[in-house]
This record gives C-alpha cells, structure tokens and sequence, in this order.
C-alpha cells in the first residue's frame, strides 16, 4: 500500500486527524480508536474514490441546483456569475 492508499483508506474510515503518514507507514496514532489493520485500510481505499466521486457529484448538483434557481429569478448567467 503506497502513501495515498493509506491516506484514503483513513480518511474512508473516518478518521481525518490524529495521525501521521510517512512514505508508506503510520508514524504516529494519536486517536483514542485503535489504529486499524492494513486489510481494513486497504479495503477502505479502494472505496474511497467512489466516495469523492459521490461527494463531487453531490456538490456538482447542489451548484446546479442553485444556478437554476437563481435562474428561475429572472438573472442572466453573468449576474450568476456574479454572485
């Protein structure tokens, strides 16, 4: 497992701080949780990139969402802009 699979497999997890990551080995665990298996990171970075992608999109329809509103308003797409 390489630096940004340990990364992703912790973030996935659910954990976003409390650690350090140097090269490809935990270097520091400070969380109250035990730090987990290298399985479990592994399984949990191969999921991550789907949870981005669902987070991105997510984020993409909100924008969408929002621009069609301020839309239905009457603005023009460079007042949007604008704002």
């Amino acid at each position: 497992m390489n630096h940004n699979e340990l990364i992703d497999g912790l973030q996935q997890l659910g954990f976003n701080t409390g650690w350090a990551v140097t090269g490809d080995q935990i270097t520091l665990w400070t969380n109250s949780a035990p730090q987990p298996t290298a399985a479990a990171i592994k399984t949990a970075a191969s999921l991550w990139a789907a949870t981005a992608a669902g987070q991105e999109a997510t984020r993409v329809a909100a924008k969408n969402s929002a621009v069609a509103k301020l839309a239905a308003l009457g603005l023009t797409a460079d007042e949007i802009a604008a704002l």
